[in-house]
């Protein structure tokens, strides 16, 4: 009986209260030089709602802290790149009195438009996490991951045979 009284407790606190938080922090880089993107506009959007947008500074950094209960998709965009996401679930219980925040570093690498390439595999998300209160930890969606990683990576040399292609003509009109 006292189990079950202890268990009940344990639920009911999981259900009410503050709990961790999840803060996101990164930098946003460029593919091709490795270096921090300035400028980059990054939006978060909360519940399939715009909630904000902000902009890295010179050293590429972004940071965000999410409220729990929430589905959000920080989106990536800057002038001629291509746009990236990707989406962060922070649904779970909760413990009474837990106000702990869980930093995540994710970094954000862009890629230059290329006009003869179609990118528009890049608008899926990137990565999908879900972040659980209750316990702080992040996990990422493995499965997700498996499924789009042979198209990115296709994509991928697609991309650098463009590049190679634009710069053995750049070399040849010189």
């Amino acid at each position: 009986m006292l189990t079950h009284t202890v268990t009940a407790l344990l639920c009911t606190a999981a259900l009410h209260g503050s709990a961790a938080h999840l803060r996101l922090v990164g930098v946003v880089t460029d593919k091709a030089t490795a270096l921090p993107l300035a400028d980059a506009s990054v939006r978060i959007y909360k519940n399939g709602e715009k909630l904000r947008t902000m902009e890295t500074g010179a050293n590429g950094r972004y940071e965000v802290l999410l409220d729990n209960n929430a589905d959000y998709v920080i989106r990536f965009v800057l002038p001629d790149h291509v746009s990236k996401c990707y989406t962060v679930s922070t649904h779970g219980p909760e413990w009474e009195g837990d106000h702990s925040v869980k930093e995540v570093y994710v970094e954000m690498t862009m890629l230059e438009r290329l006009p003869d390439l179609d990118l528009s595999l890049f608008d899926l998300p990137m990565g999908m996490a879900t972040f659980d209160p209750l316990n702080g930890q992040v996990r990422w969606d493995e499965a997700y991951d498996l499924r789009i990683r042979p198209e990115i990576t296709a994509l991928m040399a697609a991309y650098e045979r463009a590049l190679a292609g634009r710069a053995t003509l750049a070399r040849n009109d010189s």
